[in-house]
């Protein structure tokens, strides 16, 4: 199996399991407004979009270039650090976490988390 059809597998099974929940909690709830419903809604919907954010980010990989990098900064080499995870927010769908590649430069100590 593919790398993507085990992320769009993932994927499915996560919206597949907020639908039940969410479905089972509309049961409970039969007096609920349209507001109250999407109360319940909204957060696991944006949980679910963050998977497919990270997913989708790191299609291409972790920006890690086998080559290095150049500091935009000061020209000289930046020495790669590792893939630490890295919280990005958005300001409809939500956070998540991407582990991607972080590049230091020694000289004018920037750091880097391609691909920006």
């Amino acid at each position: 199996m593919s790398r993507r059809e085990k992320e769009k597998e993932k994927l499915q099974q996560a919206m597949g399991e907020m639908y039940d929940q969410l479905w089972r909690w509309r049961e409970e709830h039969p007096q609920a407004s349209f507001d109250d419903i999407a109360a319940q809604v909204t957060p696991q919907r944006r949980a679910v979009m963050a998977q497919m954010l990270n997913s989708l980010a790191c299609q291409h990989g972790s920006g890690q270039v086998p080559e290095g990098r150049v500091c935009p900064g000061c020209g000289g080499a930046m020495e790669y650090k590792g893939e630490p995870k890295r919280a990005v927010e958005h300001y409809l769908e939500g956070e998540t976490e991407l582990n991607r590649a972080y590049y230091y430069c020694p000289q004018c100590e920037r750091g880097l988390f391609p691909p920006g």
